[in-house]
């Protein structure tokens, strides 16, 4: 038994060893913030710009911002990153191919972007507010539209509708076809020598000198006409008429004959 007034000594257990902290591996956007800022102080050195780079490298400026700042959430998917990264590197004389096999692979969520930084040192513009009174407007606007689309609806059914009236189609006459007059054989029979000009309903046939014994034979429809300088050496003969001369032997005649009936 432990005597009264005695102290117990305490004894204390030793403490355990603290496991030793691991830190934590870089994210996918820490090391392409790393390569980028690399990239942009070479540029810098090089005294080229990013107007330069996206010259070279046929990457739009944008992007060859958001590379150096490290902005994950505004570039594509990671295997177009890489190789714009090789891109960009080779443009400096770096080795790009290295430089690219640097860049992990991310998955969408792992992108963060606050706007109230990020949207400070991009090109970027914040999202447009619409302010409440043009909401209100075009509220307004959309509700008198309707109406109006309304209001020529109700009087697009509701007028009455109107039968045009059938108009007949006006008769056409015939046209009276001209009577066809039958072709009058008309001959002339030259007795003795004489100069004629001999026209048949209109139209010249014949002019110059006949000799005896000549026989002229036309078809007529209406008339004959014979200028003559010897009317008596031309015998005439036309429809069921009985052959005669057209005058006197060495008058000179001008006459019109009609044919037919």
């Amino acid at each position: 038994m432990a005597q009264l007034g005695t102290k117990t000594p305490i004894v204390s257990e030793p403490l355990a060893a603290l496991p030793d902290l691991v830190p934590a591996p870089p994210t996918p956007n820490e090391i392409l913030e790393q390569i980028g800022a690399n990239l942009r102080q070479t540029r810098q050195q090089q005294q080229l710009s990013i107007e330069d780079i996206a010259a070279r490298t046929q990457i739009q400026p944008r992007l060859v911002r958001a590379i150096e700042e490290g902005h994950i959430e505004m570039l594509p998917e990671p295997v177009y990153v890489k190789g714009m990264v090789k891109r960009y590197g080779n443009s400096l004389g770096l080795d790009g191919s290295s430089i690219s096999q640097q860049v992990l692979t991310w998955e969408p969520e792992v992108a963060t972007f606050d706007p109230t930084t990020k949207l400070q040192t991009t090109t970027f513009h914040p999202q447009i507010r619409i302010k409440p009174g043009y909401i209100y407007l075009a509220y307004l606007l959309a509700i008198l539209g309707l109406s109006v689309a309304t209001s020529n609806f109700l009087s697009n059914a509701l007028a009455p509708k109107v039968t045009p009236l059938a108009i007949p189609a006006p008769k056409i006459q015939p046209v009276a076809q001209p009577k066809q007059l039958p072709d009058i054989p008309v001959g002339i029979t030259v007795k003795s020598p004489a100069w004629a000009q001999i026209g048949i309903d209109g139209t010249t046939k014949f002019t110059g000198n006949l000799q005896a014994g000549m026989q002229l034979k036309w078809m007529a429809k209406k008339q004959i006409t014979i200028n003559t300088n010897n009317a008596g050496g031309l015998v005439i003969s036309h429809d069921s008429q009985p052959p005669k001369p057209l005058g006197k032997n060495g008058q000179k005649q001008s006459v019109t004959i009609k044919v037919g009936k």
